[in-house]
């Protein structure tokens, strides 16, 4: 249980809240985690996705990577618009008993909600778009995330995306033209140490099979495809 009290994020029980790892986490998708390298996808840090000009943000590679990084911990997703599709979410692996959806009011609520889930340990990942990030405010996030140990995924356009590099990885995330039941997405790597920085795969959902497999562009190496996280 979560609950605020004088300003701060607190956790309930405090004796049943396991301290978090500091260590990686991957995503079971191994040409994904081939790309991201044995460093790139760290707890304790933000992670940015990004998404191109008149395209959405890429809610199912951010629900990929916030079912890998909680360990089994609260996902905090910040929703002001009302985006989300409980059902969606869920089929994609989010149990909704540690889902906790933010609706605020503006901006700035909303990035003082999104640091104080970030400073929490009982909040395994904390997700939002912020449409305005200065550097401050970039480095407050990250500091917050040191500080709790969870993992901040942000959503945010290309355009928008913060000049400073204060996440530990930047993903670049374009939807491609797929069949009825299979969505595609091209997924590229465009900033984080370790990784291979540039290269693209492409990640494949099937809704009939409710499947989830990652392979490369070049040659289409592909590997084998395996069931949605919490199917």
């Amino acid at each position: 249980m979560i609950a605020a009290h004088r300003g701060q994020i607190q956790i309930l029980n405090p004796a049943e809240v396991v301290s978090p790892k500091r260590a990686g986490f991957t995503t079971a998708l191994a040409a994904l985690d081939e790309v991201a390298g044995p460093k790139a996808f760290a707890r304790g840090v933000v992670h940015e996705i990004l998404c191109e000009k008149g395209q959405g943000p890429p809610l199912f590679f951010a629900t990929i990577l916030a079912c890998a990084a909680s360990q089994d911990r609260a996902i905090v997703w910040s929703d002001p618009d009302g985006r989300l599709y409980p059902p969606a979410i869920a089929a994609a692996g989010i149990p909704l008993n540690r889902l906790l959806l933010l609706r605020p009011k503006n901006e700035a609520d909303e990035l003082w909600a999104l640091t104080e889930c970030l400073r929490c340990c009982g909040v395994g990942v904390a997700l939002a778009c912020p449409k305005h990030l200065s550097t401050i405010e970039a480095r407050r996030l990250q500091l917050a995330a040191e500080r709790g140990g969870g993992v901040g995924l942000l959503l945010r356009p290309k355009s928008a995306a913060s000049t400073p590099y204060a996440a530990a990885t930047r993903w670049l995330v374009s939807s491609m033209s797929g069949e009825r039941t299979v969505q595609k997405w091209k997924v590229q790597l465009i900033h984080g140490h370790g990784g291979q920085v540039g290269k693209t795969v492409i990640l494949e959902a099937c809704r009939a099979t409710n499947s989830v497999r990652v392979f490369e562009t070049v040659g289409d190496r592909s590997i084998p495809a395996k069931k949605a996280m919490g199917a």
